[in-house]
């Protein structure tokens, strides 16, 4: 007589699934202790169904239960359904599918090993060694970007601003992993994106301005900014899928290179389109200012007059005017 193997999943909804083998026909399911497989779900009665083999098959018979059976979608009260291999059933709130023992199941999946890049950033010390890096990177490039005398409040914005952007971030992304893998590496994708604001703003931003200063802000420039934006954005998600996912090497490239290069693409598009419109005030790509600028002491207008005015009526301004003339 013929097997069959039943995968039961739980009807409280925690995923956990259980297998039986019913060797033994006829065999009954249902709540009662007197059944073959007992069922704890309380929306099944106390002898729910039966399961015969007539030696073609299996047929599967509803028993006068309340909540009746449901096969493939299908509800019967108090009658019998053909039950084939990989065939879905309900009974109350349990679900049952019904395998022939030689069922086909798909290829096994090759055993991933942990990337090296999740190892290094689930390290706490490398986690906020970075995050302490990023806010203090982008404190420092707004720090010299400010001439003005009162600085505080715009770099508390900077700051901030990195702040919520690195934790939103890391929270959407920690809260897909704990969804696919049930791990949030919530640690590790603050140490990921910490890393990439530092990239960007510590060094992408320097090799662009300076590109777009010497090439005069032409296709030159502006290609080389698409190009390094694209590689960052590429191993920002990359690096994202591998903390979140279980997804295969080559998938998680082409993921990572398809979208970046999508979003790339719209913001071209949506430059071009901006840039249609007449501007009176030239936009510039970038400002360039000189190394530690804002380090520079600030002096007064009356100061500033006062140290001219010494230095024109000093001896030496003198001494020369005399000689010229």
């Amino acid at each position: 007589m013929k097997k069959l193997v039943l995968e039961i999943t739980s009807h409280a909804g925690d995923g956990s699934v259980t297998h039986r083998i019913i060797e033994t026909f006829p065999a009954t399911l249902g709540r009662g202790y007197h059944n073959d497989i007992i069922l704890s779900d309380p929306h099944v009665s106390a002898q729910h169904v039966r399961i015969e083999y007539d030696g073609d098959g299996w047929n599967i018979r509803d028993l006068g239960s309340k909540n009746g059976l449901v096969v493939n979608d299908r509800v019967f009260r108090n009658a019998a359904a053909r039950l084939a291999s990989g065939d879905t059933v309900r009974v109350g709130r349990t679900e049952i599918r019904a395998f022939d023992p030689l069922h086909p199941v798909p290829q096994e999946r090759h055993l991933q090993k942990t990337h090296p890049l999740v190892v290094w950033l689930s390290r706490p010390l490398n986690v906020w060694a970075s995050f302490v890096l990023a806010l203090c990177t982008v404190t420092g490039w707004s720090y010299l970007e400010i001439w003005n005398t009162e600085p505080g409040p715009q770099l508390a914005a900077a700051a901030g601003g990195t702040l919520v952007f690195v934790l939103v971030w890391s929270a959407l992304w920690a809260v897909a992993g704990r969804l696919i893998r049930h791990k949030s590496r919530f640690r590790g994708h603050v140490a990921l994106i910490s890393l990439t604001v530092v990239v960007s703003v510590g060094i992408f931003s320097y090799i662009e301005s300076y590109t777009d200063f010497l090439t005069n802000g032409n296709w030159v420039g502006m290609a080389l900014t698409y190009v390094l934006d694209l590689a960052l954005l590429a191993v920002l998600l990359y690096g994202s899928l591998s903390l979140a996912t279980d997804m295969p090497q080559r998938r998680k490239m082409n993921a990572s290179a398809y979208f970046s290069a999508g979003i790339m693409i719209g913001i071209f598009a949506l430059t071009q389109v901006a840039q249609r419109h007449f501007i009176q005030e030239p936009a510039y790509p970038s400002h360039l200012e000189p190394y530690l600028a804002g380090l520079a002491p600030l002096d007064s207008v009356d100061q500033f007059m006062k140290e001219s005015d010494t230095l024109f009526d000093s001896q030496v301004f003198k001494t020369a005017e005399a000689k010229k003339k």
